[in-house]
């Protein structure tokens, strides 16, 4: 019979033991920190972490896209040395391969990859929407939800139905994770940031709520995008108001059709008798509501018009800006010089001949219209209200 082993035998194995756990577990902590290629990882990777995702599953995500070796090993050492760092959801830029902890730190703080959004001036609601969720930002339903919350421009104006035109162009930081609510309360709040107490004061002055200035805004905005004409448009419009004379703004035509879903990219004189409360070669006054979202410098026209005694305008087809008329003869002789011009470019579009008639003549169906202009006699109708 064998002699037992001594108690001071039983120690030496069982601290050789725990010194082999102890190299193991280091061996492991060091691969973890010190994954091989780490030194010289160039490449990035994106990796989503949808909210509700378990632990399990966010390290088998990271291994799949190359961030840590071994997801099960990964797992481990978080669950027993970093337990307490809540690992949030959110779309992570990481270098592949990377060190645990690094990993760990970056999804506790949160340190989720920001988008940088413009929104250009002069897009719709519609339009402003689709380049957030084509970047996976929120998305149409939720989009369309928060436009509805009227509420978020209390004190400014009354009847508002939805947000268009209150959705400031401006850069937007924002993440995967950023509601569609969050991002209109942001663009809304911007509205209210730059159209200020003094801009409200001038709206006041000319008879305009705020909405109707908007509205005078975004018809301005899409008319042009040069800033110096921008109180020259204004004026022309204006004065309309002034005359009892139909704003007859082409914009307002292919806005009330888009928002009907009829717009095919190309607008006929036909399309002047579109039935709709948005088209202003069929009301009178303003429309409704805007009809985009107006930058800085078309809201300051809007209030501020020119003192002109203009009362049309023609694009130039080789400048891009417009030739103003006091006349509506003058107007069409400018008409005729724009076909011209366009003629002679070899420029697509209506070719040279008569002056285009009166609106209020029979219009001449499916004839696309060459050149954006405000054309017309004077038809009597009420300044806004």
């Amino acid at each position: 019979m064998s002699p037992r082993p001594s108690r001071s035998r039983w120690r030496v194995v069982l601290l050789a033991a725990g010194l082999s756990l102890l190299a193991v577990a280091a061996f492991f902590y060091y691969r973890l920190e010190h994954p091989p290629g780490a030194a010289r990882a160039t490449e990035d990777v994106v990796v989503d972490i949808p909210r509700g995702t378990s632990t399990a599953e966010i390290f088998r995500r990271l291994e799949a896209a190359g961030v840590v070796e071994d997801a099960r090993l990964a797992e481990v050492y978080y669950r027993l040395h970093r337990r307490r760092t809540t690992l949030q959801a959110g779309e992570y830029r990481f270098r592949r391969p990377m060190p645990i902890d690094e990993i760990i730190n970056r999804m506790g703080r949160g340190d989720v990859v920001r988008h940088f959004v413009l929104v250009p001036e002069g897009l719709t609601a519609e339009e402003t929407f689709a380049l957030f969720w084509k970047q996976g930002i929120g998305g149409p339903d939720g989009f369309r939800a928060a436009m509805a919350e009227t509420e978020l421009v209390p004190g400014l104006s009354t009847g508002v139905t939805d947000l268009e035109g209150f959705l400031f162009p401006d850069t937007y930081e924002v993440t995967r994770s950023t509601s569609a609510k969050e991002i209109v309360d942001r663009m809304v709040a911007n509205f209210r940031r730059h159209f200020t107490p003094a801009l409200q004061r001038r709206a006041a002055a000319l008879g305009l709520s705020v909405r109707q200035a908007v509205a005078l805004a975004s018809i301005v905005q899409k008319e042009t995008s040069i800033r110096d004409e921008a109180p020259l448009v204004a004026g022309v419009y204006w004065n309309r108001l002034k005359r009892g004379m139909r704003l007859q703004a082409d914009p307002t035509v292919i806005y009330a059709m888009k928002r009907d879903g009829r717009w095919t990219g190309t607008l006929y004189r036909s399309d002047y008798d579109y039935d709709s409360p948005y088209n202003t070669y069929r009301i009178d006054g303003l429309p409704p509501g805007p009809i985009c979202n107006p930058g800085m410098d078309a809201l300051k026209a809007a209030v501020n018009p020119a003192r002109t005694a203009f009362l049309y305008f023609v694009a130039d087809p080789l400048t891009g800006r417009h030739n103003f008329s006091t006349t509506f003869d003058e107007h069409l002789y400018a008409i005729a010089l724009a076909r011209q011009a366009r003629a002679a470019a070899g420029l697509a579009g209506e070719p040279a001949g008569p002056p285009a008639p009166a609106v209020t003549e029979t219009p001449t169906p499916g004839v696309p219209l060459a050149e954006k202009k405000v054309t017309g006699n004077p038809v009597p109708a009420p300044l806004p209200n």
